[in-house]
């Protein structure tokens, strides 16, 4: 089983707007970008494609962003499609009719090419179980599967729980003897063994994915 390919579509009426997002999605794995210059297009589109996320400008010529995502949204297939809309409005005062219409999120303009990343990217990991550990690499939540540049990575069933617990727990430090209770319940749980595991999960991924916390425990780094 290999990672789903997810699609994003990207709505503004502004060309370079589209360029710019494009741009920084296109480094997301396992991704389709799909572009539409009009609200009118991008309802066409989604009962088209049904893509996962929708990048919807608010303001533009005809049918605005609001009345697009309420018609997306009202169709039952196409009611979980996140929407997130992209205004140069401050936040707080399109909250209210993001709300009515169904929209989920709201990215700032001009766009932070970061913010937009991340926030994207989070997005697609809630929806498939399909986590993007960087360089190639992804996990399947479901299918308890690595692959690395689309290729399966066999794992011991302690590597998978050692690994889905820092993954659980990304970017915080997880201490040793939490991560010795999980790997305890199939097999070996000392201290020796667990480094032994780190040892072959950075093997078969890449160094700077596991940091270590001398004394204190370990770090997934995403």
């Amino acid at each position: 089983m290999k990672p789903v390919l997810q699609k994003i579509l990207i709505v503004d009426d502004d060309d370079e707007t589209r360029l710019l997002v494009a741009r920084v999605l296109v480094k997301l794995s396992f991704v389709e970008l799909l572009e539409a210059d009009s609200g009118e297009k991008a309802v066409q589109i989604a009962r088209a494609e049904e893509p996962n996320i929708i990048l919807m400008d608010i303001l533009m010529p005809g049918m605005d962003g609001y009345e697009a995502c309420r018609r997306i949204k009202s169709e039952p297939r196409l009611a979980d499609t996140i929407v997130i809309f992209m205004s140069a409005v401050n936040k707080t005062e399109i909250d209210d009719k993001m709300i009515q219409v169904g929209g989920d999120d709201v990215l700032r303009k001009p766009v932070d090419a970061s913010e937009l990343y991340f926030r994207v990217r989070n997005y697609l990991l809630n929806q498939d179980g399909t986590i993007d550990l960087g360089k190639g690499l992804h996990y399947l939540v479901n299918g308890k599967s690595l692959y690395k540049n689309n290729r399966l990575i066999p794992l011991m069933l302690q590597e998978v729980l050692l690994l889905e617990a820092l993954i659980h727990y990304k970017n915080r430090v997880v201490p040793y003897d939490q991560l010795l209770q999980i790997i305890s319940k199939n097999g070996d749980s000392t201290i020796a063994n667990l480094r032994t595991l780190i040892k072959l999960l950075r093997a078969k991924t890449y160094k700077e994915l596991i940091k270590t916390y001398s004394s204190i425990g370990y770090q997934l780094v995403l």
